[in-house]
């Protein structure tokens, strides 16, 4: 027993609702004493003001019938057996000789204003308590008008016992309401555990259920599952990279290490040492290209570059670019033009746009070939900055296209690199809070990067 309430003492749940349950409880018990004190206040009216009444009547009675007539209608009050045994009377002549009554009482303490006071009589000779009005009439005797409180007691007595009742109902609720929202709360939260620690295991691919209700759990269970997906897509990805960097590695490491075995300093001649030397030297830039590659791709991902952004013209970097390389595709014998419908305004860094723009140029030139026509277009709508590079070189296999913007991944192996320009592309585009667009155009590959006119901080 002792174990079980430390394990729901030590639910937040169970507190959280305990402290608001008890808050709950203390504005019903705010409520039933007003309630009770309102109750108690409107009795004592009703009974002040059912004895003022009477006295009113008797003091008519004194003024028509005088002392003799008052104390002849006060002796028929007491004997019509209407409410006798609640009724207090009291006549004294102006020597304080009681004439008639059915109380005995000292008034000596009392006001004869006529305002009440509640004061321990003698009714029939039992002991009661009651509410009590004394006069002084115009001849010098004192007029005693009373009611028995004994049904003001009853009902508040009853009235008292109902709060504490009411009292006992709602802290009884609080409490079975308090472990029920625990139950229903450590349900769904046990959820969310449950998937947490199969992903720690190593199940990466578990999600947690969706619920039906669009509650808070389930917007949080939403957000958690696209987290988890970006996490996934992400340990995918370092591991596919690992993968690809040490095979993409691996063969030209080898064959450099076959190289230098294979000179034989002592025999080869001087020219020879170096032709190799220098081809080592060649592959060993490629290399380190490939790492400053990686390098900037991981800059990316981490948003560091975000600081630089700048209000920048994306028309305008792009018509650099296009004159930029109108020279390289005259000697390829290319046809490059620019279209740009107006200012295309946007926030980003202009030296990665103008990097992204200046890759998807290149990949067009290089895989369409000597007879390439690409297009570069700019457009601004209502909800997005878009570019386009289009061409008319032989485009992507639909079975290859889900694949394009992994690192090291290349379509067309013919064509020489290393698959690292779009996996840059899809970085600089993501940073920018954008993305990477690819479809075929029969013939040749349109290219679309789509930027938010209000990227999201934290994009990357």
């Amino acid at each position: 027993m002792g174990r079980w309430l430390r394990t729901i003492w030590s639910s937040v749940a169970f507190r959280l609702t305990l402290n608001y349950s008890i808050l709950a409880l203390l504005t019903s018990l705010v409520s039933l004493f007003f309630v009770y004190y309102q109750s108690v206040k409107i009795l004592e009216s009703q009974f002040s003001r059912q004895v003022q009444i009477t006295a009113q009547r008797m003091n008519a009675h004194f003024e028509q019938g005088g002392l003799a007539g008052l104390a002849r209608e006060i002796s028929l009050e007491m004997a019509d057996h209407v409410n006798t045994d609640t009724e207090m009377f009291m006549l004294l002549d102006p020597v304080g000789r009681m004439l008639v009554g059915n109380i005995a009482w000292d008034p000596s303490d009392a006001p004869l204003n006529g305002s009440g006071v509640m004061r321990s009589v003698q009714l029939r000779g039992k002991p009661v308590h009651g509410y009590l009005v004394a006069r002084r009439l115009r001849d010098g005797s004192t007029l005693i008008i009373g009611h028995d409180l004994r049904d003001l007691y009853e009902l508040t007595d009853l009235i008292k016992k109902v709060s504490l009742a009411a009292t006992g109902v709602i802290a009884l609720l609080v409490l079975l309401g308090a472990v029920l929202f625990r139950r229903v709360l450590q349900r769904r939260v046990e959820v969310i555990r449950r998937t947490a620690a199969q992903i720690g295991a190593g199940e990466l691919g578990q999600r947690i259920p969706a619920h039906p209700r669009q509650d808070e759990f389930a917007l949080l269970s939403s957000d958690i599952n696209r987290m988890l997906d970006r996490i996934e897509l992400l340990m995918h990805g370092v591991r596919n990279v690992s993968d690809a960097v040490a095979h993409q590695l691996r063969t030209p490491l080898t064959r450099m290490l076959v190289r230098l075995r294979s000179i034989d300093w002592d025999r080869d001649t001087r020219e020879d040492i170096r032709a190799r030397v220098d081809c080592l030297s060649a592959e060993l830039e490629d290399l380190v290209k490939v790492s400053e590659k990686l390098l900037q791709i991981a800059e990316l991902e981490s948003g560091t570059r975000r600081k630089h952004f700048e209000p920048v013209r994306l028309d305008v970097i792009a018509r650099d670019v296009a004159e930029l390389y109108e020279a390289v595709a005259e000697d390829q014998h290319a046809e490059l033009s620019f279209h740009g419908d107006g200012a295309a305004p946007l926030l980003g860094d202009p030296d990665l746009l103008a990097g992204a723009i200046a890759t998807l140029v290149d990949n067009a030139l290089k895989y369409a070939g000597d007879t390439a026509r690409i297009r570069i277009e700019t457009l601004q709508t209502a909800r997005e900055t878009r570019l386009t590079v289009s061409d008319n070189g032989p485009g992507i296999p639909p079975e290859k296209m889900n694949r394009i913007g992994e690192r090291f991944y290349r379509a067309h192996r013919h064509v020489p690199g290393y698959g690292l320009g779009l996996a840059t592309v899809i970085a600089i585009a993501r940073l920018h809070g954008g993305h990477l667009e690819l479809s075929n155009a029969e013939p040749g590959l349109c290219v679309r990067l789509h930027f938010p006119r209000n990227p999201p901080i934290a994009a990357a």
